[in-house]
This record gives C-alpha cells, sequence and structure tokens, in this order.
C-alpha cells in the first residue's frame, strides 16, 4: 500500500484514568517509527484545570510532543446510558466532531493499553477496502456470550464482534460513511440494547461489515494475559483489573512496575500503590474464582442441581443473561487467538462464526 500522509494518534480520559492516559501515550511515542507523520493527541473530560497542567508537564518533562484537548461539547452532547461507564468512555464515538479531514488515518488507543511493540505495522494494516480495523473481542466466542451480544445489536447469526479499545480508522472513509454518526444515533434509539459497553456496542451495531480484523496481538486483552502464553501481546489491554488497582493479579507485577517508574516524578507517584500480603491473597482468591467457579458451576448442576436450586441459582444456563466470562479452558484461547493471527494475516478466509474454531 502507498505510504501513508498525516496521522492521528488519540487517548481519551477524565481525571479518573488520567495518569495511565498519559502513560499510554508515552509507550506509543516510545514506539512510533522515525519517519511516521504522527501527532499525538489526549481528549479529555471531567478534568480541572490542574489536572490539564499536569498532564502537560508530564509530556514535556518526556519531550514528548502532545496536545491536550478538552472539547467544548461534552456537557451538552454526552448524556450517559447508566451508571457504569462515565462519559470519557463516549468521547471517541464523537471524533469527527473533534478532527478534521487533513488526516489520513487516526489510530485509538484506550488509556489501559500499553504499547509494547513498534507501532509501524499497525499504522500501514490493510484495511481491505474497509474504514475501520479492530481485533475480535473473543472474550465473547469463547465464553458463549457472542449470543446474546449478536441477538440485542441486530448482528448477522454469524457475525463478529470487535474490540473498541484498539482501532484504526481510516479517517477520509470514516468520515464519508458516517460511522461515528450511525453509532451515537444506535446509542439514542436503542440504550437499553448497550448496557454491556455503550461505546463498543454501538460501534458494532455501526459498523456491520465495515471492519476489518487485526492481529489480535494489537489488542490482547487479559483474556489472554491470564489464559494464554504463546504469544507475546504488541498491545497488553488491562479490561479488567488494572495494574493500578491493590487486588492486581500476578500477572500484573511488570506492568505495575513500568507505570510506577514512569510516574515516580510526577504528582501521580501514589497512582500505583503498594500491595499488602493480604491484597495479594484476595487477588489470588479472585483469580481463582473467576477461573473455576464456572466449573465448579457445572460440576453442581451435573451432580448435585439441588444445591443450585438452595443459592436460587438456575439449574440450566440461558441466552437471555451474561454466561460466566472466564473461558473453558487454556486450550480454547490458544486456538481461538491462533486463528485469528491467521485470519489478519489473510492466511483463511474470514471466519463465520469466529467461535466455529473451537468445535461444537
Amino acid at each position: 500500500m502507498e505510504k501513508l500522509g498525516k496521522i492521528a494518534i488519540v487517548a481519551a480520559t477524565d481525571a479518573g484514568y488520567l495518569p495511565a492516559a498519559c502513560c499510554q501515550l508515552a509507550s506509543t511515542a516510545a514506539h512510533l517509527p522515525e519517519d511516521c507523520n504522527a501527532e499525538l493527541h489526549l481528549i479529555v473530560c471531567d478534568v480541572s484545570e490542574a489536572d490539564i497542567q499536569e498532564a502537560e508537564k508530564f509530556f514535556r518533562s518526556r519531550n514528548i510532543d502532545a496536545t491536550v484537548t478538552l472539547p467544548d461539547f461534552v456537557d451538552e452532547r454526552i448524556k450517559p446510558i447508566g451508571n457504569r461507564w462515565p462519559r470519557a468512555a463516549y468521547l471517541r464515538l464523537y471524533f469527527d466532531s473533534i478532527f478534521g479531514d487533513d488526516f489520513d488515518r487516526l489510530i485509538y488507543f484506550d488509556s489501559d493499553t500499553r504499547v509494547c511493540a513498534p507501532l509501524g505495522p499497525l499504522f500501514n494494516a490493510d484495511l481491505r477496502g474497509r474504514p475501520v480495523g479492530a481485533v475480535h473481542d473473543f472474550i465473547y466466542y469463547v465464553t458463549g456470550n457472542i449470543r446474546r451480544r449478536r441477538r440485542d445489536l441486530f448482528l448477522a447469526e454469524d457475525g463478529p464482534y470487535l474490540q473498541s479499545g484498539v482501532m484504526v480508522f481510516d479517517w477520509q472513509a470514516t468520515l464519508r460513511d458516517g460511522a461515528l454518526e450511525r453509532a451515537r444515533k444506535f446509542l439514542e434509539d436503542y440504550p437499553e440494547r448497550c448496557m454491556e459497553a455503550p461505546d463498543q456496542d454501538a460501534l458494532n451495531a455501526a459498523l456491520i461489515d465495515k471492519w476489518t480484523p487485526l492481529d489480535p496481538r494489537w489488542n490482547l486483552h487479559e483474556i489472554y494475559l491470564m489464559f494464554g502464553g504463546r504469544h507475546k501481546p504488541f498491545i497488553e489491554h488491562y479490561t479488567s483489573t488494572k495494574p493500578w488497582s491493590k487486588r492486581r493479579p500476578k500477572a500484573w507485577r511488570d506492568a505495575a512496575a513500568w507505570y510506577a517508574r514512569e510516574l515516580a516524578d510526577t504528582s501521580w507517584a501514589r497512582f500505583i500503590p503498594p500491595q499488602s500480603a493480604a491484597d495479594r491473597v484476595q487477588a489470588k482468591l479472585a483469580f481463582l474464582n473467576f477461573r473455576y467457579a464456572p466449573r465448579v458451576r457445572d460440576g453442581l448442576a451435573r451432580f448435585a442441581p439441588f444445591l443450585l436450586d438452595i443459592a436460587g441459582k438456575p439449574r440450566e444456563r440461558s441466552d437471555d443473561e451474561e454466561l460466566p466470562w472466564a473461558p473453558k479452558s487454556r486450550a480454547d484461547v490458544e486456538t481461538m487467538t491462533e486463528a485469528l493471527i491467521e485470519e489478519a494475516a489473510g492466511r483463511r478466509d474470514l471466519i463465520r462464526p469466529p467461535e466455529k474454531v473451537l468445535g461444537g
């Protein structure tokens, strides 16, 4: 493909994740290609002037040329559905009101991601004529929750579901397509169908047949980081428990140390709290519960269903409710990741439905 022109690299946050978002762009800056015509942008809302000044100080101290922008339309236009997600989660749906048509590509990173590999291949990813590139959110495939999302979002019975934490936009094509406007309209029309992950759900509804799968290593979230192991992530995505949580798992030890080093000389030095022995035990118990509780429940349903009756739990699961988020096995996680790597590389046709690679 032809060499790209101007690129916008964007993270978005509120005050709560501001230190992490600054670290995200620091990790991005450290992995930029030398000849890349890229601008770094941090879009913020629900922050103070002191917060903005601290972010700008963070970038100056590292010689990172990043622009911090507080849009003037947030109070008027962004109305969250429910209380689970802050307004910052919706900012990416308004990038067409922030960035003009002078960019060839816009690369979006969630503030809880960390770049671990050179970014040139991501910037130059072949989108195969579609306006957007993204990674499958394959936790839905390995747990069965994809069936519920397809129904709620009017996706095809074999349709894929993207993870919106890392996205590559052919920006000119995206503006022409009106995808972000469609996503906002879907949220307005069907808020009850987007309660799980509002921005991501709306993007999936708006981008049916309009996004190209990227190599999953560009957005390996913790379902792989916890259960996989064969592939090193190009970008780590801490989708649930964060490296800055007291109850962070052992697998996040190196990440927590990295954030602590990045923030050591800032007013956010305490963003990474010390972890006590009790915190580590609780983190381990939480992981064990996440990993094995679904198997225990399946065992009870098979051999002692009366215990589920006592606990007020249904004997049989239904797609009408969330299924357990833990995959059945590490093998499923590896199998899915391998298949999606091959799909992104063009070594196999688009996998429809993606979960068919697991068999059964």
